[in-house]
């Protein structure tokens, strides 16, 4: 049986539209049965057999119809959810009718899992089951490329997919899901940002001057744009999202430890432990922080440990006898762009205040093929202080000993040896040499 052979209804009185609504119904549920395609919303069958029969119906007998549809079913006055339930509304202008659209887990992209399938009709379709937490799932549809995200909670969700770009689709109604909204409404205007100013440096190219201010304006936002997350959780600590993507966030590599941490303590207790799931992202996080933190064997305060190492010419140098007034310990790499970047801020500094008492220490976290990068990188940059490495790239034993697991990393020493801070860059490290050496 085929959606050509669905029975029409002409009978002139109300009664003989409803029955023969109700039969066509069961023969559209049939074919679908038949076909393996479910639904979960009785109102998108009625909304596909209109569709489908549409030229068959009279005028009279289509208002029936509808007069009937509402009285069985209201589409739009739907039932009050209880507690557990959630009901997914999803708009789609433009995807054509009877595609099967999918709701999947996406707690693991390995064995990724489909709970549950919807017929679009008349450009929308719906999800409707219960959830007793929140959960992060995927929403795709058969023949629109590409997918999007949507927080499952107890509620009603409103979703526009807009079929062309469905990584712009949004899904409000419930609170996680409006936080969510505004992430990606935020997220998506910094990077925008980032775009323009992209395109900018792209046409100023014979404008070295411009060109250097537009630089460090993008090397400003893309740090905001790396460190948004934790700055965004912060605004919503009572939001079960928050937690996802801090878990998501720390997951990078190179993230930032004490924003990380920061932005954990402020999310709500109560939230961590709101359910089972939670807990287990809570637990998550947690052994991650540790892991981190354990690596961060040097606090502020405390003498660093010595260390020895090569120059590019094989020579044996220790930190005890090159120490300054201040010293700068700079883990880089000849292949670390963002290394690079900072590089002249380096010199910058060190043709400053050499005169008063600063050494720098580069080590860097090259490999033993790539020795020759390391000594052109030296010189194109200008590295006039002591360059060091031992050439095992990540596996360094003092960037092992020294808790390194992102470059660029600095760690600023007094002539003591005792650490004053470390991981600072950029405008943060000038002002605290500035502070220290300017006397």
């Amino acid at each position: 049986m085929g959606p050509e052979s669905l029975i029409t209804a002409r009978a002139p009185a109300p009664e003989g539209v409803a029955k023969a609504i109700i039969v066509s119904f069961r023969c559209n549920s049939f074919f679908y049965k038949s076909i393996n395609i479910t639904s979960n919303d009785i109102c998108n069958n009625f909304k596909l057999f209109l569709y489908l029969n549409y030229s068959k119906l009279t005028m009279k007998t289509y208002i029936y119809t509808l007069l009937i549809l509402s009285s069985l079913i209201s589409c739009k006055n739907q039932p009050k959810l209880s507690n557990n339930e959630y009901l997914v509304n999803v708009k789609c202008e433009g995807v054509f009718n009877g595609l099967r659209a999918y709701l999947k887990t996406n707690t693991n992209p390995r064995s990724v899992r489909i709970t549950d399938t919807a017929i679009v009709a008349n450009g929308s379709f719906s999800f409707k089951g219960e959830i007793s937490g929140v959960e992060m799932r995927t929403l795709t549809i058969d023949g629109v490329n590409g997918q999007t995200n949507i927080i499952l909670e107890p509620g009603e969700i409103d979703v526009t997919i807009y079929k062309d770009s469905i990584f712009s689709s949004t899904s409000v109604g419930t609170y996680n899901n409006n936080v969510f909204d505004d992430y990606k409404k935020q997220y998506k205007k910094q990077y925008n940002v980032i775009s323009n100013l992209r395109d900018s440096i792209m046409k100023l190219t014979n404008d070295p001057i411009v060109l250097n201010q537009l630089n460090k304006k993008m090397k400003s936002q893309k740090l905001l744009l790396k460190n948004f997350g934790f700055n965004f959780i912060k605004s919503y600590p009572d939001s079960d999202f928050s937690l996802t993507l801090l878990n998501s966030a720390i997951g990078q590599k190179g993230f930032d430890m004490d924003l990380a941490k920061e932005a954990y303590d402020k999310i709500n207790i109560s939230i961590k432990t709101k359910t089972v799931e939670n807990q287990i992202i809570s637990n998550q996080i947690k052994t991650k922080l540790n892991k981190v933190k354990k690596n961060e064997l040097i606090k502020i305060g405390e003498k660093v440990p010595n260390f020895s190492a090569p120059n590019s010419e094989g020579v044996m140098l220790k930190l005890n006898e090159i120490k300054g007034k201040v010293t700068i310990i700079d883990f880089w790499a000849s292949w670390c762009k963002p290394c690079r970047i900072e590089n002249p801020n380096l010199v910058s500094l060190y043709n400053e205040y050499h005169v008063k008492g600063l050494e720098i220490i580069s080590i860097s976290l090259d490999s033993e093929t790539q020795k020759s990068a390391w000594i052109k990188a030296i010189e194109k940059d200008q590295l006039n202080w002591y360059n060091i490495s031992n050439l095992k790239s990540w596996n360094d034993p003092i960037a092992q000993l020294y808790g390194v697991n992102s470059i660029p990393a600095t760690f600023i020493i007094d002539k003591d040896g005792v650490l004053i801070d470390k991981r600072l860059r950029g405008s943060q490290l000038d002002n605290k040499i500035k502070e220290l050496l300017d006397f």
